[in-house]
């Protein structure tokens, strides 16, 4: 009876193994296409044995998701559906599909950018690899060379954040217009706002290194201060912000100032 349960297990196993390398292979791609209406697309490796496929939106990125739209021909190998958004284009998106062998699986839930993202279609070997690196910059200068973890949370914080658009010249080049060309704000790759509304601090080399950090709020008036970041990556409690709005931050390599900036705490914190 043992060898049996262990024998499912490992089915169960691999099985599952097999499903999420799968699912990663269909392409999905959200774009914000007016102040109402967004755009989902998808392109289909498996051919005709994709037998069922529902596009699927939520409030949440992993919750309370329901469908919104059935294509008639989900075998398709690339096909789209436009989505009225009734002025809120902040909605998540996947697409849950069947396969002809009954297997289902879910897409990664998105939301709508603007632009276009060729990062997104990395393999999984490549975006695992820390010597790869994306390249952000404007007309002018390099804003960024990141990591491909690192990339991901700074189009996240422009995407929630600012209305500046992100272009994928190539997937290891990325393009940054500003939505006002005078006036423009770069979120810091090192003191962001993540999605789930949190402040995070992401300094790769901070246990070798002595960082502290100043914290303000809009009128400039100190909220506080950590004087020594010790840890990689480190989540900041909500209580210390009081309100939302943006803060100013400076952060500081033993005495010399490594980066002056700002981040927004949103209203739902």
């Amino acid at each position: 009876m043992k060898r049996i349960r262990l024998l499912l297990l490992l089915f169960f196993l691999s099985s599952v193994t097999a499903n999420t390398a799968l699912c990663q292979k269909l392409f999905l791609h959200v774009s914000k296409l007016s102040d109402t209406k967004v755009k989902v697309e998808w392109r289909n490796p498996y051919g005709d044995s994709i037998v069922q496929l529902n596009v699927q939106k939520s409030w949440d990125s992993v919750r309370n998701f329901r469908t919104v739209f059935v294509p008639l021909s989900p075998e398709l190998p690339q096909n789209g559906y436009v989505e009225e958004s009734y002025g809120f284009p902040g909605m998540f998106y996947r697409i849950f599909y069947v396969l002809s062998d009954g297997t289902f699986f879910f897409s990664q839930a998105k939301r709508a950018t603007t632009g276009s993202d060729l990062t997104d279609e990395l393999s999984e070997a490549h975006k695992a690899d820390t010597n790869f690196v994306v390249t952000v910059h404007d007309e002018d200068s390099v804003i960024a060379e990141l990591t491909y973890a690192g990339y991901k949370r700074f189009k996240d914080s422009i995407v929630n954040y600012t209305k500046d658009t992100l272009y994928s010249l190539t997937d290891a080049d990325v393009l940054i217009h500003y939505y006002n060309i005078n006036i423009h704000w770069v979120p810091s790759t090192h003191i962001f706002t993540n999605t789930d509304g949190y402040v995070e601090i992401f300094l790769a080399d901070a246990p070798d290194k002595n960082y502290r950090l100043r914290i303000f709020d809009e009128g400039h008036k100190p909220v506080f201060n950590i004087q020594h970041i010790g840890e990689a990556q480190l989540l900041l409690d909500k209580t210390n912000f009081v309100h939302s709005g943006w803060f100013y931050f400076e952060l500081f390599e033993s005495d010399k100032l490594r980066e002056r900036n700002k981040f927004y705490v949103p209203k739902d914190f």
